[in-house]
């Protein structure tokens, strides 16, 4: 069986036709893509320095070699460059193999790469006789001279570093310093430099040798052990009782541990014991899964009054509060547990600690600069004003430690070694006490279950926590040691990679909206692009950006002498630096920025592009407006989209973006850059293209549906945005009947809505055709996102494409609410009075629950459906027996259309879905005369995603 994803080839007297405009074994990829996805597993580079999106290596060399490869390249060919697929003949073809190994995954013995018969693709390159091969033909495709790959924002470097292991010249740009950085190291470093192992690790000797001097006394051992962690918290004055208030929204330390923290009062003192919670006795009312504050309030554990979130907030404003240290985990277990209770000496520390930081010169001015404060910024409401606030004093002295021993080794570095060497270790060395802030500071967590610091970044946020990690950077988990081999290690095999290149790739520094390339010097762009408001990735990187500008700001002067990153030129929608016209929204302002941005950067790529040359894009955004901005960003810089496919590229629930706009599948779209600009083109109207976006989403969803790619719904509605985009493009400008520009996100929601029918049709045992609006959205909402919660903006499309305006029926119906960017939908429960306490004559609010089961008649069948429910779960089967013929409801197509419906849709462990089936079963059943098929069909019926957990 061969893969089944394709695109419409677009072949055209201007350019030579390339194999990204053909069928693409996109499966057998994506499979390679879930394979590598395991952090154990992917490319080493990744783990230098972590930068956000980091593409899989397979998706990338798919993007990259289809990119320009004459268009005859088979499957085959392309695979066995690709590095996937094992050496031996093969009966069928190499995605054939692949799909089968695939297959019988489960029934392995051995490892992924034992079972499959290969390595993972992103260790290995073509032999030095098939990169030449490869050469010689790109040659004859491109004038006789191997083209130059650009990646105009590349980040993490996945791109370009893919593009010189097969040795083409390429040129990386990116804005941010510090991913620039990054991309400096992988791309110029490692191939010229090479191996440095042994140097770095001498020059890291003498930092750790007068770090140990200088700390050492700062984290006191206890019986010989050191301390690993630390749980840190805060306390306030009680404006009731006046003692000290413990201020954390969780006491576990380690939950599998059943390690936990116990404030107590001590002869009038704020104490904190570590205790087993199943074990020990407590004070009624103490939970160590919750702390004292809840929602933002305290409530004080001694005299159980509460202080209001809006008060705690001004207190940590003015710095009214004390950090306090809660337990210790130490490396070694003492007396049976590596957790117990701060001592005497532990506080000392602490206290001495505070009073070098503000006594020393240098470190009471340390990072003594302001925060800027972003979108996503939840940190300096509490005080966290400048970015020496981000870490308790202690924490900063740490900290300064390793800068100041960094500082003392520099000149000797730089004097001993080449320019590029020196260079080459102090960025090492720097990367390795940069990382160590991500779990050293006053924004990273204790992890529950696990009791140690979590990332501060977790969440792509900058997030005031109520307790917070600390960690020993001399010894233990997250220790300066740990780290350097981790970055060291890293970098080793990342020089390993690319050991057969002679070249470096050309790396620069700036907007991609003015690039410092000539017109037309460039055949092939592969770009991941900034998603709209998804990551504000100079915001982030200000953390880093601080710190390594206090490493090496005379050593990277353009770079790192600026106080923070660079917001101004960042293509992201950012609401905070818009100024939004009379009647705009700060959003509708931002996205507007966003889209010109956009526009700026392809607007170069065009220029800088040969005509005939490719750009392909990777895009993961599942937000409609992201692809509206996207596609007029490329439509007005004169592109042509001639291909598209789908990729499951990313891993399901990625760490930070489990509710975003992230999907987990990426679309590739291939334009070209005609000779000439389109310009005067006559409109197209929409009406007469209207049936054709309709009809390739169709085409696409079938194809999915019919293969054996288990994708989300949504991935299933972004594979569709391909083809839609591509037919818009191909006709743009396109109006209305009253000659109005039709923009391209009135196409997708053509292409969901075709998408969403396709999937009624499979999905479901019958149509929806005679069930209401608001019950139709109500059953797609579950049908499509298999979730109660939904990310809203996906709510409102799937709303307009049936007919509802979700923010009208809110407030009257109860049927959804929001929770932070998204919409979680109810259930009856949440939105039917209850029928027993009705006839008990309980007081209620109607407006607190619209629906009310006593009355005859309904408004949407959802309502008929919900109030069913209550009546069977309160009153029994004979009741509701009589009640739903009453109503006649037992004659209504539409409520029991619905009740099929739901029945297939909702998840097993939803509360409603055994009373659907009970409804539908028994004595009701044989009233309503529902088809019992329907059940068993639903209860055999699988779902979910492939995820790394099938491997």
């Amino acid at each position: 069986m061969g893969d089944s994803n394709q695109s419409i080839s677009s072949k055209s007297d201007e350019f030579q036709p390339v194999k990204a405009e053909t069928i693409l074994p996109t499966k057998t990829v994506g499979i390679e893509c879930l394979k590598e996805a395991n952090p154990e597993t992917m490319s080493p580079h990744r783990n230098i320095f972590k930068w956000f999106a980091r593409r899989p290596t397979a998706a990338t060399r798919l993007a990259l070699l289809a990119s320009i490869l004459p268009e005859e390249t088979t499957n085959d060919e392309l695979l066995k460059l690709m590095c996937i697929g094992p050496n031996k003949e093969l009966n069928g073809s190499i995605s054939d193999y692949v799909l089968q190994k695939y297959s019988t995954k489960d029934d392995r013995d051995g490892s992924i790469e034992e079972h499959f018969g290969y390595e993972y693709p992103h260790r290995q390159v073509p032999s030095k006789e098939k990169l030449a091969e490869f050469h010689e033909e790109l040659k004859q495709q491109w004038g006789g001279e191997l083209p130059t790959v650009l990646d105009p924002t590349s980040g993490g470097g996945t791109i370009p570093l893919e593009s010189l292991r097969y040795g083409l010249p390429t040129i990386a740009n990116e804005l941010n310093p510090v991913a620039w950085l990054l991309n400096k190291v992988i791309l110029d470093y490692a191939p010229t430099v090479g191996s440095i192992e042994s140097d770095v690790k001498s020059w890291m000797e003498k930092i750790e040798t007068e770090v140990q001097k200088e700390l050492k006394q700062y984290f006191p051992e206890r019986s010989g052990i050191a301390p690993d962690h630390y749980y840190r918290a805060y306390s306030i004055t009680c404006p009731s009782c006046g003692d000290r208030l413990p201020i954390s929204n969780r006491w576990y330390f380690n939950r599998r541990r059943e390690a936990a923290i116990y404030p107590v009062l001590q002869e009038g003192k704020l104490e904190f014991q570590v205790i087993n919670p199943t074990k020990t006795e407590t004070r009624e009312g103490y939970d160590p899964s919750s702390g004292s504050v809840s929602g933002g309030d305290a409530e004080c554990p001694f005299c159980g009054v509460v202080t209001e979130r809006s008060q705690i907030v001004d207190l940590f404003s003015k710095g009214e509060f004390e950090f306090e240290v809660c337990g210790v985990r130490y490396e070694k277990a003492i007396g049976g547990t590596r957790y117990h209770a701060p001592t005497e000496a532990d506080k000392e520390a602490l206290q001495k600690a505070r009073e070098r930081v503000e006594s020393d010169l240098h470190l009471s001015t340390l990072l003594a600069t302001e925060r800027y404060e972003g979108y996503y910024d939840r940190a300096v409401p509490y005080g966290i004003t400048q970015w020496r606030d981000v870490y308790s004093p202690r924490q900063l002295l740490t900290h300064a430690a390793y800068l100041e021993a960094f500082n003392e080794v520099k000149s000797d570095i730089v004097a001993k070694h080449s320019e590029k060497e020196a260079e080459l270790i102090l960025t090492l060395l720097s990367f390795i006490s940069v990382k160590l802030i991500r779990r050293n500071s006053r924004l990273n967590p204790i992890t529950s279950d696990y009791g140690s610091p979590d990332n501060m970044l977790g969440n792509n946020n900058f997030s005031f926590q109520w307790h917070f990690g600390e960690s020993n950077l001399m010894t233990g988990t997250y220790s300066y040691q740990s780290e350097a081999d981790n970055v060291l290690d890293s970098y080793e095999e990342t020089v390993d990679y690319v050991n057969h290149i002679d070249d470096a790739a050309d790396v620069h520094q700036g907007d991609a909206g003015d690039l410092p390339l000539d017109d037309g010097s460039i055949q092939s762009v592969v770009i991941d692009p900034p998603y709209g408001d998804n990551i504000m990735y100079s915001e982030i990187a200000d953390a880093f950006h601080v710190w390594l500008r206090e490493y090496l700001r005379d050593i990277f002067a353009d770079a790192f002498s600026p106080p923070e990153t660079n917001k101004t030129d960042e293509a992201v929608e950012n609401p905070v630096i818009v100024n939004p016209k009379e009647g705009q929204s700060t959003a509708e302002a931002a996205r507007e920025r966003y889209e010109e941005k956009m526009r700026g950067i392809f607007s170069e790529v065009f220029r800088v592009l040969q005509s005939g040359g490719t750009l392909t894009i990777y895009f993961t955004d599942k937000e409609v407006n992201a692809w509206d901005s996207l596609t007029m960003s490329i439509i007005r810089s004169g592109f042509i989209i001639s291909a598209t496919h789908t990729i499951t590229s990313e891993v399901p629930n990625r760490i930070g973006v489990q509710k975003n706009a992230s999907a987990d599948s990426t679309l590739l779209l291939t334009c070209r850059k005609p000779k000439r600009k389109p310009e005067n083109r006559t409109p197209t109207l929409w009406r007469d293209i209207r049936h054709e976006t309709r009809s390739v989403a169709r085409q696409k969803a079938t194809e999915l549906l019919e293969s054996d790619y288990n994708l989300t719904k949504t991935d299933m509605i972004i594979s569709a945005f391909g083809p839609t985009l591509r037919v818009f493009t191909q006709e743009y400008p396109v109006v209305d009947d009253k000659d109005n520009p039709v923009r391209p996100k009135e196409a997708l929601t053509e292409a969901r809505a075709a998408v969403t029918e396709v999937i009624i049709d499979h999905e479901l045992s019958g149509d929806l055709e005679t069930v209401d609006s608001l019950s139709t959205w109500y059953i797609l909402s579950w049908l499509v996102y298999e979730s109660e919660s939904i990310p809203y903006d996906e709510a409102r499309q799937l709303g307009l494409g049936v007919g509802v305006q979700i923010d009208d029926i809110k407030q009257k119906t109860k049927i959804w609410s929001k929770s932070r960017d998204d919409l979680v939908v109810k259930g009856q429960d949440y939105r039917v009075r209850d029928f027993t306490a009705i006839e008990a004559g309980e007081k209620r609010r109607k407006r607190a629950y619209p629906v009310n089961p006593t009355d005859t008649s309904f408004d949407y069948d959802i309502d008929a459906v919900h109030a069913a429910l209550n009546v069977l779960q309160t009153k029994g089967s004979d009741f509701a027996w009589n009640w739903l013929q009453d109503r006649g409801l037992q004659n209504s197509t539409s409520f029991k259309r619905t009740i099929e419906s739901l029945i297939q849709v909702l998840p097993e462990e939803h509360p409603d879905r055994e009373l659907l089936v009970n409804l539908a079963s028994g004595e009701t059943g044989e009233l309503l005369d529902i088809d019992q098929e329907t059940i068993t069909t639903s209860k055999s019926k699988t779902t979910g995603r492939t995820t790394l957990q099938d491997f």
